[in-house]
């Protein structure tokens, strides 16, 4: 046992030598690592940073407006060597989203293959024959039309039913920063609790910056009191995103459009599976005209979505004072002119703001019955 412990004591006396030895040789170098090597180092981190932001350019300018709503400073950069990364950065991206969805279209005919020869799922089975049978409707009457609709604007009208035990979900930008308060202090009134979790610089372009999907399930998963969900979202979505499988879509294409509804959907069948009624506010006609084009576009894109769902559609433009896809900064009003926009074109003044918060309430059917 004795020589057990001094050989212990050996070894953790040598260890300890080491360590002195080791520190007085630094001491005396001064440095771990020699100058050198440091020095290539923040070489070699200034030159990646640099190449990562001359080709990335396009995406940080687009980050920036999306973001702060001005063009990027480096926007302006005039410079033909300059500009020559932008344009290397958008052929890497193409070729990365052509590569990509080679790949999702290889993997989708595997499976549909699959299904078809080896094991057909009901559900394959379902489309093939929908496909081979397509079902030939005949066209509604003017009543039946009439009916449907009203069936659909009652069940809507129940879903925005609400009592006091139950509360009120605020999803959205700077513009339902802008409004949701006046509807809070609405509902407070009349004892009806309510969420804001509304962020500005927000949308459902780029989930990575600011995930609604996410935050909304979360939100309504926590909270079972919640029926009522209100979501204004746009003008920080309309530029080419990012999708799901990583390949990037140019805005107002085919693919764009489609995966920008099957984000809407995404949200408003989590809610309304859960029996939350939604009210889904459109955005406004903008001051600067190319935003303005991309309103007009993203409203015609949300429509077409929202028509699909049992939920209440709000259009800001008319309210706003936007006719046919033109901005105005007043709304006229019982003879009088009401300025309802900020300076920058695109916020709401407090005026604006307490005119489309009472339109948005006023669809809210309150029920004194607990």
């Amino acid at each position: 046992m004795t020589n057990t412990n001094n050989q212990a004591c050996d070894k953790a006396n040598n260890h300890k030598v080491a360590h002195v030895q080791l520190t007085k040789h630094r001491a005396t170098t001064g440095h771990i690592m020699p100058k050198g090597s440091v020095l290539g180092a923040l070489v070699f981190l200034m030159v990646s940073a640099a190449g990562g932001i001359w080709l990335m350019q396009n995406s940080i300018n687009a980050y920036y407006i999306q973001t702060y709503h001005t063009p990027s400073p480096m926007a302006s950069i005039d410079n033909p060597a300059w500009r020559l990364g932008g344009k290397i950065g958008n052929e890497l991206y193409a070729r990365y989203g052509v590569m990509t969805g080679h790949i999702a279209k290889f993997n989708e005919l595997q499976v549909a293959n699959f299904n078809a020869n080896f094991i057909p799922t009901p559900t394959a089975k379902q489309i093939q024959q929908t496909a081979d049978n397509p079902i030939i409707t005949e066209p509604m009457s003017a009543d039946t039309q009439q009916d449907a609709l009203d069936d659909r604007q009652a069940k809507i009208a129940h879903s925005l039913t609400i009592n006091s035990s139950q509360k009120v979900l605020f999803a959205g930008d700077s513009m339902m920063q802008g409004i949701a308060p006046h509807i809070q202090k609405h509902l407070q009134s009349l004892g009806i609790d309510s969420v804001n979790l509304s962020k500005q610089s927000t949308g459902l372009a780029y989930p990575k910056l600011f995930d609604w999907s996410k935050t909304i399930k979360e939100a309504l998963t926590k909270d079972s009191s919640i029926k009522v969900l209100m979501v204004m979202l746009g003008p920080n979505d309309p530029w080419d995103m990012p999708a799901s499988d990583g390949r990037y879509l140019k805005f107002d294409t085919a693919e764009w459009h489609t995966e920008y509804q099957s984000r809407m959907a995404d949200i408003i069948n989590f809610a309304t599976e859960r029996g939350v009624g939604v009210i889904w506010i459109t955005p406004p006609n903008m001051k600067k005209a190319k935003l303005n084009q991309q309103m007009m576009i993203l409203n015609d894109v949300m429509a077409k979505e929202l028509d699909r769902h049992l939920v209440k559609v709000i259009d800001s433009r008319p309210i706003m004072g936007g006719v046919d896809g033109v901005y105005h900064e007043y709304l006229s009003k019982d003879g009088k002119q009401i300025k309802m926009r900020t300076g920058d074109g695109i916020h709401f003044s407090v005026a604006g703001q307490k005119i489309l918060a009472n339109q948005v309430q006023s669809y809210l059917i309150i029920n004194n019955q607990p």
